[in-house]
Order: structure tokens, then sequence, then C-alpha cells
């Protein structure tokens, strides 16, 4: 199968740029609202490990399309020598300066390129829009428009019956707002244009699909590996006395809350790369996680705390799902004939200390060591909620760049952002606690790998259930 190549055209300063970036999910598209930045065509192809799936042109706006209309009308002698005569007219006025962006937009339709025609639907349509279209119809190839809402305005409607005239589909496709499963209705609607795109079509929203449950994946093994850091993280010192001091031990505290903010901003920037948003800037991450001053306002911001995890009763209820799965394994190993009582019991068990712990922070101690002297330890979070309110906050991330466009370039604002783990059913809240219960016990190698594998594995079920659209996954 050949890859279909499609020439992104329209005016000046109609978005074709943003729509090239969202399509080929590739941020390194020059978008900007000054006309005209975009002076020669270029490709950027869709590629899925190596493989290109489709490519697109980003091309300069049309700045002369009426005077480029007379001039192929002057010279007419059939309709069916209308391609011809535009590629006669590219070849007498390429290079010389005269109708450049025409030129440059033309080329790589003469070549075969289908058209993706983009207008703005929130300004109302021109006489120059006609002079445009007609010019596009002469070239015979496969066309398709896209009304793209710039502005808040809606002229739509004024747009469809001039664009039904010229283009086999319309779609409003919103290049700033595209998400995953926008980006793939597109691609769908490609397929209809020529028979011979079809198979390439199909194949690509094939690998697409698969390539989107791998990076779901990836993100619930990400966030699941942060989590089993951060749960299980300590910070230790050797003490030269019996005694620690008081510069020792808020030193000791200060390193450790430094590291598990920088912790999470590792997960934020891996959660970015996977979703190809690198240069993402984010308003509410720390961007030096040094100093107390910063972490008090960020991931130990009280506001922060109080919007994002579990209440209180959800916490203990939390607990009671997980001491209840606990218990009910007393239950089978007994045969039943504890009468359920391990259910009960463990239920009791789990929300007590869900309650318990609702309120404290790790723990400074001084250890002592089998060969002499002292140890002062930090660590681990003894919080029962700062697990979820980890989760909470990946999960609110990982919404924000997976469903992002590429075209959009302005920063990720999470201040507002609203919880997710609250909302969770009753059951995965406590599976997701059992698993947390065994990393806030120091487990052994065994116990630490199947628990961040239970981890992943809900999280992943979590982030797909989250998916705009979302469809059945696609094994890769």
């Amino acid at each position: 199968m050949t890859a279909p190549v499609f020439a992104v055209v329209g005016h000046v300063n109609r978005g074709k740029s943003s729509v090239v970036s969202t399509l080929s999910a590739d941020p390194s598209v020059a978008v900007d609202d000054t006309p005209g930045t975009t002076r020669a065509a270029r490709a950027y192809p869709m590629r899925v490990d190596d493989e290109v799936l489709y490519t697109l042109y980003d091309t300069p706006g049309f700045e002369r399309a009426r005077h480029v209309l007379a001039w192929l009308r002057e010279r007419e002698t059939g309709t069916g020598e209308r391609a011809a005569l535009v590629r006669r007219f590219v070849d007498e006025h390429a290079g010389t300066g005269e109708f450049a962006p025409e030129c440059e937009l033309l080329k790589p339709i003469l070549d075969g390129a289908g058209i993706l025609y983009v207008v703005d639907a929130s300004i109302p349509a021109t006489p120059a829009v006609e002079a445009e279209t007609e010019i596009l119809r002469w070239t015979g190839r496969p066309r398709m428009a896209l009304l793209n809402p710039i502005g808040e305005r809606d002229f739509s409607a004024q747009w469809r019956p001039i664009l039904d005239q010229y283009f086999s589909l319309v779609r409003v496709f919103d290049a700033h707002e595209a998400d995953f499963a926008r980006r793939i209705g597109l691609l769908r609607s490609l397929g209809e244009l020529s028979e011979d795109w079809r198979p390439a079509i199909d194949r690509a929203i094939e690998v697409l699909d698969g390539d989107r449950g791998f990076r779901l994946r990836e993100s619930a093994r990400v966030v699941a590996d942060a989590l089993v850091d951060l749960v299980t993280h300590c910070e230790e010192k050797r003490l030269d006395s019996d005694a620690a001091s008081d510069p020792e031990k808020s030193g000791l505290e200060a390193r450790y809350y430094a590291q598990l903010a920088e912790r999470e901003l590792r997960l934020r920037r891996d959660l970015r790369r996977l979703h190809l948003h690198d240069d993402l800037q984010v308003e509410q991450a720390v961007t030096d996680a040094a100093s107390v001053e910063q972490l008090d306002e960020d991931l130990f911001d009280l506001t922060t705390w109080s919007q994002l995890g579990l209440s209180r009763s959800q916490l203990a209820a939390a607990g009671a799902a997980a001491g209840a799965v606990v218990g009910a394994g007393v239950d089978v190993s007994v045969g039943g004939s504890s009468l359920l009582l391990g259910t009960a019991v463990g239920g009791i068990a789990g929300a007590a200390s869900a309650l318990w712990g609702f309120g404290q922070l790790a723990q400074v101690r001084v250890l002592g060591l089998q060969l002499g002297g002292r140890l002062l330890r930090i660590g681990p979070m003894s919080n029962r909620n700062f697990p979820w309110v980890i989760l909470d906050r990946a999960l609110v991330f990982h919404a924000a760049v997976a469903h992002r466009a590429h075209a959009r370039r302005t920063p990720v604002d999470l201040r507002a952002a609203e919880g997710v783990v609250a909302a969770l059913p009753r059951d995965v809240r406590g599976k997701l606690e059992s698993a947390f219960e065994v990393l806030r016990k120091s487990p052994g190698p065994d116990a630490l790998h199947a628990a961040t594998a239970s981890l992943a594995g809900e999280i992943e079920a979590i982030l797909r259930e989250r998916e705009p659209g979302r469809s059945p996954p696609t094994p890769r």
C-alpha cells in the first residue's frame, strides 16, 4: 500500500498549520497567528514505529486567487484540459516570485496529493473563497473541506452551501480541540474520498489504535512505578551521636519532600514524552524542587489535598473494601468455616486504619544499627491519603496531555482541575487500596512486583474508561 498524501490548503491565516500539527501529532509544526508564517510547502509524515501512515503538506495560503483564476480562464480551451492548464501555470511562474504562494500550494496537489481545504468557520465567507475553491476543482484531485472554528462566532451555515458545490465532503474539525477519537473520525472520512486510499487509511487507523493502546499501557505503567517509588521512598542519614539535632532532622525532612516532588515531576515528564508533548508547559508544575516553599505551593499544598484524593469516609470505605478482600482470603483458606468472620473483621480493621492515618505525614525516626551507631530516617509516607492524591494528580495530568491536540500550544492549567479518584467505583478503590496497603508494609521483591502489576492493571482500566469515544483495545 502506498501511504496517501494530503495537501492542507486555504487562505492565509485560516488554521492550516494547526490542522497539520494535530493530524500528524507533530508539535514542531510552526503555528502562529502572524499571516504568512508558512512560505513554502513542507511535508509532515505521520509515522508509527518507522512506518509512514500518511503525509500532510503544510502550505502557504492563497494570496492572489482571483488573479490566478483569471489567468487560467483566459487560456482555457476545454474542461478536459483544466488540470494540465493548472500545471502549466505553475511551470511558468515557479521561481519567478510572482504567485509564489499559489505555486507552492499547488505543487503537491499536482504531484498527486489529495486536498484538505481549511476555512475559518468563525468568519463570514468572502468572494476570494470561490476563486480558491474553483482553482482546486480544476486540479481534479479528491478534496474535502474542513470548517475550522478559530473564533467564537459560527458561520458554518453560510459556508456549507458554498463548499458543498466544490467538495465531496465537508466536515467540522476544530484543530485545537480535536482529541484522538475526533482525529480517527476525520481519517475515516478521508477514506471515503477515494477508493484507492481506503486500504491505506484503514491500515493507518488500525496502527494508530494499536499505538494508542500501547501509550495507555505505558502511561499506566509509569504512573504505577511512580506510585510505588513515592509511597515506599525513604531518606536516611548516619548520625555522629546518639541524638539528632533539629537542623539534621529538618534538613533530612526537606530532602525527603524535595525528592518526592522531583519524582512526581519526572512522572509528568514521562507522560508528556509518551504523548509527544515534550515541550508542553504546565501552569501548576514546580520548576525547582529544592525549596520547601515551592513544595508547599504544589504537591503538599493544603488546597491541593482538599481538592484531590479521598474524603475521610471514602478513605475508610476504601480501607474497608481492601480489608474485606484480605479477609475474604482468610475465609477461603479455611474452607468457609469461619462463617465469613474474616471478611467482617478485615473490613473493620481496614476502615479503622484508614481513619487513623488520615492526618499523618512521614515521621522522622532515629534507628539503631546492628554494628553500632545511629541512623536518622524519614519515610515511608504514613499518610494514607497520600497515594490517592498522587494518583488523582497523575490521572488529571494524563488527561490534560493525552487528550490534547498538538496544535494547541497554550500552557496546561491544572489549578482548577477536578479530581477523579473520588468518583471511581467502590470495588476499584478497594483494589487500589489493597495494593497501597502492600506498599505501606515494606514488601519483599515478589510482593512489590505483584502490587505494582496490580496497580498498573487497574490504572490502565481507568485510563481506557476515560478515553473520549473509546473503542475496544487493539492488541499490539
